[in-house]
């Protein structure tokens, strides 16, 4: 495009910029090699641990482990793609997991049904998928699923992907752009499905915004649905947030690789359960929210608390959100 415009246009563009774009362009069909032999590889040896006597959660969860393998051998042969973690990623990861193995042994011993863990995160582009499996942990890899767009069970790799991890499809009623309302009928069975992977232990990741993000600067509202879930099952809630994404895999590209910058955070918001995070809410006395749902109290709060970890990002202000989610466990013991 740029050569293109160059020919057009009487007064040239520099020959850096040039250069730049070529460039880009090199290291973009790079990525785009590796990632798709990769995943390639990856698809092959998925059918075969499908053929091996284990359980279908075991296979699943081979499936993630293999998933999560390419795409890190991929992004490890793009340097050119630098993608940087919260100084205390690790450490947020390793306390919620403390945590919800402790949560879980204690449910087990009272006889009660263990609560889930969501995993909410923005949605700006198609590298948010491949960047969260590389970098959330194994632990949390094994047990999470998510929700994919039905159209993408349709692609020969993806479907492959998909359906070998166990993820679960969603059927939109309608094509258009912007449009989201599902088609109920064919969503009940895989509401089912949903809901035999939580009763079991399982863990769901999903992005709440609902739909790729145009403008990144600004979280979008959460939909409801995943509140309601949330809600419904009392679900333990950290927030998983990229920064750059889209620039490195632009929304409307079929692949990425370009140069660029990203940065990543996890912060644990509701680690009590999305049932205590909606009670310290109410007790703050918000007028606006006096008649509001739980579900929507809940979306509204997510959401800002989303905003402020994505600005954050970009500001450098590290631990900003752990200060405020040390805030709200110390007003939920309180209460």
């Amino acid at each position: 495009a740029i050569l293109a415009q160059t020919e057009r246009s009487s007064n040239p563009i520099p020959t850096s910029v040039l250069m730049g774009a070529m460039l880009g362009s090199l290291a973009r069909s790079v990525y785009a090699v590796g990632l798709l032999g990769n995943m390639l590889w990856t698809t092959a040896l998925m059918n075969v641990v499908h053929l091996a006597p284990m359980s279908k959660a075991w296979k699943e969860g081979v499936c993630l482990v293999l998933t999560q393998l390419a795409w890190r051998i991929a992004l490890l042969f793009a340097p050119w793609m630098s993608v940087q973690g919260d100084d205390d990623y690790a450490e947020q990861w390793g306390l919620v997991l403390s945590l919800m193995d402790e949560y879980d042994s204690e449910d087990v011993r009272e006889g009660k049904p263990r609560r889930p863990l969501f995993v909410l995160a923005n949605h700006t582009s198609f590298f948010d998928t491949v960047l969260g499996v590389a970098k959330l942990p194994v632990q949390v890899l094994w047990r999470c699923r998510t929700y994919m767009a039905g159209h993408l069970f349709s692609f020969p790799i993806l479907s492959t992907i998909g359906k070998s991890v166990g993820h679960f499809p969603v059927y939109f009623a309608s094509d258009e752009d912007g449009v989201f309302k599902v088609d109920a009928k064919k969503m009940e069975p895989v509401e089912k499905r949903v809901d035999n992977h939580l009763q079991g232990g399982g863990w769901l990741c999903f992005f709440p915004e609902g739909q790729v993000n145009k403008s990144p600067e600004k979280i979008m509202p959460f939909r409801f649905g995943g509140m309601r879930k949330a809600l419904e099952y009392d679900a333990r809630i950290v927030q998983l947030v990229f920064r750059g994404n889209e620039q490195v895999w632009p929304r409307k590209c079929q692949v990425g690789g370009f140069p660029g910058k990203v940065r990543y955070s996890m912060r644990p918001i509701a680690l009590d359960g999305a049932r205590a995070f909606v009670q310290i809410a109410r007790a703050e006395g918000a007028k606006e929210e006096v008649d509001m749902p739980d579900h929507a109290i809940l979306a509204k709060r997510a959401q800002q608390l989303m905003q402020e970890q994505y600005d954050a990002l970009a500001e450098d202000k590290q631990g900003a959100l752990s200060k405020l989610h040390g805030k709200l466990q110390k007003d939920n013991k309180k209460d």
